[in-house]
């Protein structure tokens, strides 16, 4: 997750709780949290057993389409 996306949510936590907790663990926090949604959205709906043009076409309901693209393309890459 970017810092600025971070610091982003920590403001808008910061705006809705009274925490006793240095930023940087909120932003390791937000950070791990971001990991294991995108790890889990990779093990529910990217199928590898299909061609990537049907990969990019069932985008999920709630996801920007070019979200999706990226995302596809990443986990379809050879790292």
């Amino acid at each position: 997750m970017p810092d600025s996306n971070k610091n982003q949510a920590l403001d808008n936590i910061k705006e809705r709780f009274a925490l006793d907790v240095l930023d940087d663990y909120i932003k390791k926090a937000l950070g791990k949290k971001w990991r294991d949604h995108k790890s889990n959205l990779k093990k529910e709906y990217f199928k590898k057993d299909i061609s990537l043009k049907e990969k990019l076409r069932n985008v999920l309901p709630g996801m920007l389409s070019y979200q999706w693209e990226d995302a596809v393309r990443f986990w379809n890459s050879k790292k």
